[in-house]
């Protein structure tokens, strides 16, 4: 739902179980798997044993795989709400705003997506 008023975004109020579409392009965030870090951590050393990477970053300190995945929804993207409101807390980001977040998931890939509510509407 747009506002009238240029800069006010009305955030809808959702349910679990609703369809919402994506009304503006929007990035999902959801925590990696263990497996996905895994896979992260072997592809690494593989690398590093073959000398395309190295093991340290820039203060000598090790790397670690990333704890996060994102990905980006186009317009008009259907989703399914999983839960009205969510914590970023959730999947271990530490940020404000719990009435601004949902979770919901990806009927094509079966994934659930933190995102954020001003940038669905209700189907």
């Amino acid at each position: 739902m747009v506002s009238e008023l240029p800069g006010i975004c009305i955030i809808p109020t959702l349910k679990k179980g609703q369809l919402v579409r994506v009304r503006q392009g929007v990035i999902g965030i959801r925590a990696t798997t263990s497996g996905e870090r895994n896979a992260w951590y072997e592809k690494f050393h593989a690398d590093c044993r073959a000398g395309l990477d190295v093991w340290h970053d820039s203060a000598g300190e090790s790397r670690l795989a990333p704890s996060t995945a994102e990905t980006s929804f186009s317009v008009g993207k259907i989703l399914t709400v999983v839960s009205a409101a969510a914590s970023p807390n959730r999947i271990g980001l530490h940020m404000p705003g719990r009435g601004r977040y949902c979770m919901v998931i990806d009927t094509s890939t079966g994934q659930e997506w933190l995102v954020s509510k001003r940038f669905l509407e209700v189907v």
